[in-house]
């Protein structure tokens, strides 16, 4: 079955993919749009078959897409599914099915006792209208819709953990420009004061993925990115901010 609707929790949804680019936004409401569809809420483990369904057609685009699978998107058993999707999805399903069963009960007791009815004097009242889908009870939470995560702005002194540090130099960047790069990341992040500044400890986690895959090209080039954003050639001199964060670093190892 395929269903016509599915929750979409703006907050969640903002916390865990601030960090993504408009192309890698678009990629990824068009997988779950096409998960959503396809009966499961699964789609074949398939690149290829992925990108025709995305009309994929540049290798621009294509990278994209990858991106976005590795980061969101599991295979298992030769499917691919998003493990939050597929939780709503079974959720929306079973509370589709108890609406429908339940419908089919009040109609059959009502034409029962109509039957047994011989004659009434009540007036018809005029028929309601078809309320809206009702939210329904998540398994493991028993409440209407799931807690968001704690959202909170980054932390004074944050440095990043052993995964993030082993990410940075698995696109490359040797350990000297990841101590750079993470000071410029807490810098321009503790200087943001709009809603994308709080995230949660995962939304952390990956918004500094997406800031390495950024500049990973810039450092191979001899380039880094300064705490704005902007170019700068390495080298040039370190901040404060980088000396403290270099000698929390030595500290901790």
């Amino acid at each position: 079955m395929s269903l016509a609707y599915f929750p979409m929790y703006p907050d969640d949804f903002e916390a865990d993919t601030a960090h993504l680019t408009l192309a890698e936004d678009g990629a990824y409401n068009r997988l779950l749009r096409l998960c959503w569809r396809t009966p499961g809420c699964s789609i074949p483990g398939d690149k290829e078959w992925i990108y025709r369904r995305l009309r994929a057609h540049s290798d621009q685009d294509r990278a994209v897409i990858d991106v976005v699978l590795d980061e969101f998107f599991t295979t298992k058993n030769g499917r691919c599914s998003n493990a939050r999707l597929s939780k709503e999805w079974v959720a929306a399903n079973q509370a589709h099915e108890r609406r429908k069963n339940a419908g089919s009960k009040g109609g059959s007791a009502k034409a029962m006792k109509t039957n047994k009815t011989a004659s009434s004097n009540a007036v018809a009242k005029p028929k309601q209208p078809e309320p809206e889908p009702e939210p329904y009870i998540t398994e493991d939470t028993n409440v209407s819709s799931p807690k968001p995560p704690d959202q909170f702005r980054i932390p004074d002194g944050w440095v990043p953990s052993d995964d993030d540090w082993q990410y940075a130099r698995d696109q490359g960047i040797r350990d000297n420009d990841i101590k750079e790069t993470a000071d410029e990341f807490q810098t321009y992040w503790s200087d943001r004061r709009d809603r994308s500044a709080k995230k949660s400890g995962r939304g952390w986690s990956q918004c500094w993925k997406s800031w390495v895959r950024r500049v990973s090209g810039r450092y191979k080039q001899g380039y880094r990115l300064d705490a704005k954003g902007g170019a700068a050639r390495g080298g040039q001199g370190a901040s404060i901010a980088s000396i403290v964060l270099e000698r929390q670093l030595r500290s901790e190892v």
